[in-house]
């Protein structure tokens, strides 16, 4: 059986300027890469950038999907909207994580079948 993997990355709150889709261009060439998203599926390599990285700095939305059933789903909120504590406390509840960067709270779902999801 072959292996895939799916990413996708989505920028919501601003653009991606021209600079920061080449600084993206740079870690894959078949990406689609739009102002506002970082798409590519990957059969045979690997994604070559930094999923919490390029959340700090360039997307507010990551979804990972593999074919052996790992799904990984992460948003990068204002702390005005979502507070930390309230994020953190939620995110337990879920078996998930939150953390706040600077001004935002980042917050990571987990499933599939190797964790007795899905």
């Amino acid at each position: 059986m072959s292996e895939y993997q799916y990413y996708e990355f989505q920028a919501i709150d601003r653009p991606l300027t021209e600079k920061e889709m080449g600084e993206l261009r740079s870690c894959s060439t078949r990406a689609r890469i739009t102002p506002t998203s970082f798409v590519n599926g990957y059969s045979w390599g690997s994604f070559k950038g930094d999923e919490d990285t390029w959340m700090e700095k360039y997307f507010d939305a990551f979804l990972y999907l593999a074919n052996w059933g790992t799904h990984i789903f992460k948003l990068r909120l204002p702390t005005r909207l979502l507070d930390a504590k309230t994020a953190r406390r939620r995110a337990r509840l879920r078996a998930g994580e939150a953390r706040q960067a600077g001004l935002h709270v980042r917050v990571r779902g987990r499933g599939g079948r190797r964790l007795g999801r899905g």
